[in-house]
């Protein structure tokens, strides 16, 4: 017999992620490794960090996060170093994938509920990886839709690929950086990213509002000189369940690097939402939370 009450919750949780009426939890914050990372817990059950993107903090995850906590998870959104509104220290370490692997690290092992699951995208999937790879012990599984950073990408074709569609949506980003106009930045990526133009003019002006938060990171996000350099031979290393996921739709520079991820992990190929694009996990926050939960359900 279905569980009446779980079955309830998840569909009051679906009506609230459609119509953005859920409560927002109380933020808090964790000192670590020198700042104040600031996050939030929904739910009871086991814990679910999410990871977000560039231009992002921990609101940008907080209908996915509303949902999965009806779903009986611990759901946990954080903003990491260097995105939001947060003033920054000059003497925090440098902006990149290793730093914000080695602060999510100590966030985790603050948390002290174990190992947990990972959801990341974008910028985030890289720092997922990471994590997964270098302390398994924190990790239960991770779940990454359409990783950013192409660090196992070998193949000529497929770099010269990834090259041109990343110099069709990103030059224009880059030229604002360099123009000094970090909100005409974030606009210009979000419309690449989008893949259609106004799509940052089209989002709610809540998203808009948390996007243009975190647009002092844009320069350091295009001269980022941190990366965590991960191979396709330590991705197929890493002992947790990773799922890599991607829109059916996605333009080439995603699509590549997920594609590759997911051979190197040699786990079968890529989860692959049909008719979707990069910005589906705000574009349907219930239908990403269905897919990760079923994903979790088989861990």
């Amino acid at each position: 017999m279905p569980n009446i009450a779980k079955t309830l919750a998840t569909a009051a949780a679906c009506i609230a992620v459609l119509f953005g009426c859920q409560t927002v939890p109380t933020p808090r914050t964790m000192h670590v490794n020198g700042f104040e990372l600031p996050y939030v817990v929904e739910g009871q059950g086991i814990p679910v960090v999410f990871i977000h993107g560039g231009v992002s903090d921990y609101r940008t995850w907080d209908r996915q996060r509303a949902a999965l906590a009806a779903r009986g998870y611990q759901a946990i959104s954080y903003t990491q170093r260097y995105f939001g509104p947060e003033p920054w220290v000059q003497s925090w370490p440098a902006f990149g994938i290793q730093t914000h692997a080695d602060d999510l690290v100590s966030f985790l092992r603050g948390l002290s509920v174990g190992p947990v699951h990972l959801v990341a995208w974008s910028y985030g999937g890289q720092t997922a990886l990471a994590v997964a790879l270098d302390h398994p012990e924190l990790v239960k599984s991770a779940f990454v839709f359409e990783p950013s950073h192409p660090t196992f990408v070998t193949d000529p074709a497929q770099l010269k690929a990834l090259s041109d569609d990343g110099a069709a949506y990103a030059g224009p980003v880059v030229q604002a950086v360099r123009s000094g106009d970090n909100a005409l930045a974030v606009k210009r990526l979000i419309d690449g990213v989008g893949e259609r133009p106004s799509y940052f003019d089209a989002q709610s002006a809540a998203t808009q509002a948390v996007q243009l938060d975190s647009a002092h990171s844009m320069a350091v996000i295009f001269d980022e000189k941190n990366v965590r350099q991960i191979s396709c031979e330590q991705l197929a290393k890493i002992k947790r369940p990773v799922a890599i996921a991607r829109g059916g739709q996605v333009r080439p520079y995603f699509r590549i690097i997920a594609d590759e991820a997911a051979r190197c992990l040699q786990r079968g190929g890529p989860i692959v939402v049909p008719g979707q694009k990069h910005m589906w996990p705000s574009e349907d926050a219930a239908g990403f939370a269905a897919t990760v939960d079923e994903f979790l359900a088989r861990k």
